[in-house]
């Protein structure tokens, strides 16, 4: 099974120069964590998830590699946090987007893409191979889906 036919082709996206402000209320009117942001050709660019939103509300100690493990010790850091999220919300998603993403292509096999769910999370994009235009996305439940939908022809079949 390739990821074509387990991706998501009607997609909610992004453009680089809309404000994480503008972004943010796409996603929670979709009920979306992550959009993948793509230029006027439809080049995916990046992806916008609210992860990195939260990962940019943090202390640089925080998020170093070898950074603080825990902030238990801090008391009444909702305002900072606040105040941080107030001057991120006037910035453009390409300050904010991950540009550095796992991608495959529609003749990947969905085992590649569940591979990389796993490991890395979900979503992965799909991009043609060689212009790198956005086709869809994978995600953990387009991929239970699709395998449903296996298992429902092999009982059909009389295979399992």
């Amino acid at each position: 099974m390739s990821c074509e036919s387990a991706m998501i082709t009607e997609v909610i996206t992004a453009k680089p120069d809309e404000t994480v402000e503008t972004v943010l209320a796409r996603l929670s009117k979709h009920s979306l964590r992550c959009v993948p942001v793509i230029d006027d050709e439809g080049v995916l660019v990046g992806l916008f998830c609210l992860n990195k939103v939260l990962e940019n509300l943090l202390p640089v100690a925080v998020t170093m590699p070898d950074g603080l493990q825990r902030l238990n010790f801090v008391v009444g850091a909702a305002p900072g946090i606040a105040k941080r999220l107030n001057k991120l919300i006037s910035k453009n998603i390409s300050e904010v987007m991950d540009e550095d993403m796992y991608v495959v292509h529609p003749t990947t096999q969905s085992w590649e893409a569940i591979r990389l769910m796993v490991r890395y999370g979900s979503p992965i994009p799909v991009v043609e191979k060689d212009t790198g235009k956005l086709c869809g996305l994978i995600s953990e439940q387009s991929s239970i889906l699709e395998l449903d939908q296996v298992i429902r022809q092999l009982e059909k079949d009389g295979e399992i």
